[in-house]
Formats: structure tokens, sequence, C-alpha cells
């Protein structure tokens, strides 16, 4: 089994870094983020980093002005994105990555792998092995660590459901979505919301999701790994705002002889905001709401069983990958282990 696998080897006297993706994800997440994508490769990983776009200036003119502009936006993220990939890189550390053959399959295959990624770091390096895991990645890790590979001494989990997410639960509500938000879009833009739309509960009903419920088979059978020899780091999000949509509008400002017109941006809908009218108060999630969760996994959740430590940020799911904070934490938590 040929793997697609990235390596930057660094000192031997200093632990290997295995770097675990999430769910639908690949390598890229850690090793080149810019080209990252999320829901089986679908859409940028910087629709979730985004912030409302600024308002664009136009010069005078007599009449309405004809514009080339897209009409809406996911907003506006930063350039030149970084992960504890390149921060431990730099350091020193031999780093590897790779991208799973079946990103939206069982986390066994999953684990499989990672045995196999495993055996290989230790040419890299006489200090040990440190898994590094997002999201479903670090359930991966924990199912790998059943087998007892004496050679891992280090376990960090960046938002990852160690109890479950009841997110797989929620399609039946999801799926009017598109209904609700047809009446407040142009009829030539409906397709496109709708794609998404099915994107994301195709997401949801998929098998893999299923596997991340609380009462999943799953859940039931994962074995504690060793924690005596194992340190064990997790970080959790409370901020479950996932992305917006942004529809243009453009405004006409007069004022003292002037005349000049105004693009501006005007919320649409954003999630999780839209799902608070669709999914009743009394089975509405943690993971969706404000402090409690990160917009995919509840901060209760992210905490890792027998962890020496845990660390919750106001970041959402994909964010806390490259808060500057939190990769800061990793770095001085990597060098006590």
């Amino acid at each position: 089994m040929k793997l697609d696998i990235a390596i930057h080897k660094g000192q031997k006297d200093k632990p290997a870094i295995v770097f675990i993706h999430g769910l639908g994800m690949n390598k890229n997440i850690w090793v080149n983020p810019d080209e990252a994508k999320m829901l089986g490769g679908n859409f940028p990983i910087r629709y979730l980093l985004a912030k409302k776009p600024e308002p664009i200036a136009y010069s005078a003119t007599a009449g309405k002005p004809k514009i080339r502009h897209s009409r809406f936006s996911f907003g506006e993220a930063e350039n030149d994105l970084k992960t504890s990939f390149a921060d431990l890189q730099s350091l020193g550390y031999t780093v590897i990555a790779w991208s799973q053959k079946r990103p939206a399959g069982p986390i066994d295959i999953a684990a499989a792998e990672l045995k196999k990624v495993a055996e290989l770091s230790k040419e890299f390096s006489k200090a040990g092995i440190i898994l590094i895991g997002h999201s479903r990645g670090g359930l991966i890790a924990r199912r790998y660590l059943e087998n007892r590979d004496r050679s891992v001494i280090g376990l960090i989990t960046l938002a990852s459901p160690h109890n479950g997410s009841s997110m797989a639960k929620l399609a039946g509500y999801i799926s009017p979505l598109a209904s609700i938000i047809s009446p407040l879009i142009h009829e030539e833009d409906r397709k496109k919301i709708a794609y998404v739309i099915k994107r994301v509960l195709d997401f949801i009903k998929s098998k893999a999701l299923l596997e991340l419920l609380p009462d999943s088979e799953f859940f039931r059978a994962l074995k504690d790994y060793d924690h005596k020899t194992i340190q064990g780091l997790s970080f959790g999000g409370t901020n479950p705002n996932l992305f917006t949509l942004y529809r243009w509008k453009l405004k006409e400002i007069s004022g003292r002889g002037a005349h000049k017109w105004l693009l501006e941006p005007e919320t649409l809908f954003s999630i999780p905001d839209i799902l608070e009218k669709i999914i009743p108060g009394r089975i509405y999630p943690e993971e969706l709401k404000k402090g409690l969760g990160d917009g995919l996994v509840s901060a209760e959740s992210s905490v890792l069983p027998h962890c020496k430590e845990h660390h919750d940020f106001d970041l959402n799911h994909a964010a806390i990958l490259f808060d500057e904070k939190a990769r800061k934490k990793i770095i001085r938590s990597i060098g006590m282990i």
C-alpha cells in the first residue's frame, strides 16, 4: 500500500512528529493549508477562517456604475496560513503527514495506515514519536495506540470528539435549509446555494460521521491508550461560528456636493445562526452553542481522557489549527515531553 506522504527530516535526537488529518481532508491541512479543502475537497478551508469583507468604494459617477463583481462572498481570510507542521519543522523536528486513502472511510482503515507511517517515522528519530491529530485524526491516533506502540511518547489532539459528536443527528433539520434561503437570493444563484447545502448534507449523512456518534460501535469498543507512558495534551474550541455567506449590495452615498457608490457586504446567512431557527431548542447541540462548542465538536468532548493538560480557545473547528497562541502551546508542551 503506497501512501501519499510528506516528510521533512530533522534532528535524530528530537522526537518525530506525525500529523493526522481529520474527516474528508488530506495532508494539505498541515503541509499546505492555503490549498486545503473540506467536505471531500469541494470547499477551501479558508471559508471557515474568513472575516467580514471590507466595503469597496467606487469613483463618483453621474449614474449607477456598472460593476463586474461576484454577488456573494464567504469573507476574507489571511494568506500564508501556517500550522504546527511548519513551526516544528523550523525547530529541527522531523515532521511527517500523509493523506489518508479513504479520508471519509472507517477509522480502522486510517489507523492501519498510521501504523505504516509510524514504522517509517522510527527511522528518523532516536527519541520516539509524538502524534498530533486534528478532529477525527485524534481518534485515529487513539485507535492505533491500542497496539501499544512503545515508541510513541506523546499524543496531542486538536478539536477531537473524544466523547463523540452529535452532528450526524441533524441531517433531517438541515435538509429544509435550501427552501429557507432561496427567497433571499436571485433565482440564477439558487442552484449554487443548493449545491453547497447538498454537499454539507452528504457530509453529515456519511457513514464516517455516523461512526462519530457518541453511542457508535467505535466508541463502545475504543480502549484507553497507555497514559502512564504517553503524555497527553488536548485543545478544544468554544466559538461555533463556522462561516458566513455575504451578499454585496450597492449603496449610493451623497453629501457636500460629492457623489459616490459603495459596495457593502450584507450578511445573507451564517452557520450556526440560521440553524437556531430550524433546530428545536430542546435538542440544539452543545457543538453549536457559543462558549460550549467549535461548530462541530463540543468543548467537553474535546478533552482527551487522562490528558496532562487541556486548553480551550475562543476558536472554531478549523481556526484552532492556525491560531498562534495554540501553536505556541503545542511547541512548549512538546519541548517538555
